[in-house]
């Protein structure tokens, strides 16, 4: 998992703003701080999406995976 996320930060400016596009509710300040890693984005997912962890962990991975 960690290497398709170090292609995502590799190109963030690509990534970043698809992160608005699949997560409307996260702000602008959410994805930068989702820039930080998977951890991050997940932190961020949850408190916007108040969803359960696992939810979360699945869409992000998923996410990570289509992405990277």
């Amino acid at each position: 998992m960690s290497g398709s996320w170090e292609i995502i930060e590799h190109k963030w400016h690509a990534y970043g703003p698809v992160l608005r596009d699949r997560w409307g509710r996260l702000t602008e300040d959410d994805v930068n701080q989702a820039r930080a890693g998977r951890d991050q984005l997940l932190t961020c997912v949850l408190k916007r999406y108040r969803i359960e962890r696992d939810m979360a962990e699945r869409q992000v991975d998923d996410w990570v995976k289509s992405a990277g």
